[in-house]
């Protein structure tokens, strides 16, 4: 439709125009080619002048999509334009059919849900009778336990898990030796944090990105309703901490796309180091934006930055710091406790986590040549296993991502032999690589890098030892160093003792010992194991190469 038909359309059509969104506050035009529906969502159908149809298909499109639009949420709507564009290519009820024979489940799923939407919310002549065609058609669900246990898609292997949490740990290191002082620096800060986040509370981005300064709490106060401001929310660097320094945090559910709708019953407690990296993180997110705003010739007093702080996102978009406010009014009519103002989407917070982790470069013991990134499905995957794997019951499992005990049913289905372990032939490969990577003479030659035991004896050496000083496990050196990518072992040394130590170590935790410190020493114990075969194996070959040349 060109146009000249679309202006004589829009001037003859005398139906309704002006319809409003499901999100409050938004309306559009039926003739609009974009269609806001929601903070920075937007539905474009210029695509819909391509089309060689009819002006009352035109019509009839645009009011199915007007009315579905009432109760879908902004997200739903771009998809399910998106999937319109795909069926109006074979509107013929014969071709429609065809195309349905050439589908994958997937698509047929996606097919059908969008007529659904569309037919149930207004009488579309022209959608009806493909609906008619799907509505009775039966999609078996896909196989969730091949989902969750593909070594691609599905739950990360106890390697690759601790690889990334290692990977984001010395991440963090590095960006907070650097001085924060630009949005540059800052950025990057975020991006660390919405990582470290998405693994401590098992949410999904559109979660996530909800979060305000407001939804942070030291442990033991109250939430008000989210709702209102919080009068006596004080910042955060102004608590005193008890002695568990510790917050808490409120999620909301995000269902349908609603935003802060679906408050969760229960808070997430952070630890008390993640604890400490949020409140250095507001501290530099309150310094760099006063002093933007300061360059922009507003100053705020100590109760309007507190104000405006409990207002602000906690994963802001970078535009914050850039916006020209003219005024303080300005500012805080931009800002509210409800507002989606200066809010990441959650396909930034996708991108730029992706961005992270090719800069990263983790590697994966399944997949050792292509590169690992940090993915909420597969984390979620990996946590909702390991639980099912620990015993929790379904109740506990369905807390740890807030989905209903149906959702969690494939995890508790999974069989034991099907369950991600630790694979002693990943572990001899990671040894050998060690060996072979680097010279250890050249690492004898740096005092620091050394690994010593109780006996003042070399057993290995560190890559980069500052990597160790943030560890959790360093009280447990050299044993718990044998799984570490920065430790070396050294050929000539006594793996044997370590070996021996964990093994009766597993033997005494064996009897009332925590699951998680048993699959731990298991890990020891195959590595060490592993060191000791690989040691053995070198000295043989060297051994047999010196006799070699003594004939």
């Amino acid at each position: 439709m060109n146009k000249i038909q679309l202006a004589n359309l829009m001037r003859t059509y005398s139906g309704q125009r002006n319809f409003s969104a499901k999100k409050e506050g938004y309306e559009f035009d039926l003739f609009c080619d974009s269609w806001s529906l929601g903070y920075q969502h937007t539905l474009h159908l210029e695509w819909m002048h391509e089309l060689i149809i009819e002006e009352s298909t035109f019509i009839d499109l645009r009011l199915s999509l007007s009315h579905a639009a009432k109760f879908s949420a902004s997200t739903s709507m771009i998809t399910i334009g998106s999937r319109l564009k795909f069926i109006l290519n074979h509107l013929e009820i014969n071709t429609f059919e065809a195309l349905w024979l050439t589908i994958d489940d997937n698509t047929k799923k996606g097919i059908k849900n969008t007529l659904h939407t569309l037919c149930s919310t207004y009488p579309s002549k022209i959608l009806q009778p493909l609906y008619h065609f799907v509505k009775n058609i039966s999609l078996k669900d896909k196989n969730n336990t091949n989902t969750i246990l593909d070594s691609k898609k599905g739950a990360y292997s106890e390697i690759e898990q601790e690889n990334i949490m290692e990977a984001l740990r010395l991440e963090t290191s590095r960006c907070l030796t650097d001085k924060i002082s630009s949005t540059v620096d800052f950025n990057r800060l975020c991006t660390i944090i919405t990582s470290q986040l998405m693994t401590a509370v098992t949410r999904r981005p559109t979660q996530l990105r909800q979060i305000k300064w407001c939804d942070i709490l030291p442990v033991g106060e109250k939430f008000i309703n989210h709702k209102m401001s919080n009068h006596n929310w004080m910042p955060l660097t102004q608590h005193l901490f008890s002695d568990v320094e510790q917050l808490h945090l409120r999620t909301f559910k995000g269902k349908d796309g609603e935003y802060r709708y679906f408050v969760e019953s229960r808070t997430h407690r952070l630890e008390p180091n993640f604890s400490q990296l949020i409140l250095l993180y507001f501290r530099n997110y309150q310094k760099i934006l006063t002093r933007q705003l300061i360059l922009k010739g507003i100053e705020l007093n100590t109760d309007e930055i507190k104000e405006l702080m409990m207002r602000l996102p906690l994963l802001p978009e970078t535009k914050l710091f850039k916006s020209n406010f003219l005024s303080k009014e300005e500012l805080f009519k931009s800002v509210s406790v409800t507002s989606e103002a200066y809010h990441q989407s959650s396909a930034n917070i996708i991108m730029r986590m992706k961005s992270l982790f090719r800069k990263l470069n983790v590697v994966s013991d399944r997949h050792p040549i292509e590169v690992l990134k940090l993915s909420n499905n597969r984390w979620r995957h990996t946590l909702l296993t390991q639980a099912a794997l620990q015993g929790f019951t379904p109740a506990q499992i369905s807390n740890i991502t807030g989905v209903n005990i149906e959702s969690i049913s494939p995890y508790l289905d999974l069989k034991f032999k099907e369950r991600v372990k630790i694979d002693e032939i990943y572990a001899g490969n990671h040894i050998i690589e060690r060996f072979d990577s680097i010279s250890v003479r050249e690492l004898q030659n740096k005092s620091g890098f050394r690994v010593r035991n109780e006996f003042d004896e070399e057993i290995g050496y560190h890559l980069d030892p500052t990597n160790c000083n943030s560890c959790e496990s360093k009280l447990g050196a050299p044993m718990a160093c044998y799984p570490c990518d920065n430790f070396r072992p050294l050929e000539t040394a006594n793996h044997q003792q370590y070996l021996n130590k964990a093994e009766r170590k597993l033997e005494i935790n064996s009897r009332s010992g925590h699951p998680a410190t048993l699959r731990k020493l298991k890990k020891i114990i195959t590595y060490i194991n592993a060191t000791i075969i690989v040691c053995n194996n070198r000295a043989t070959f060297k051994l047999e190469d010196d006799n070699d040349c003594i004939k």
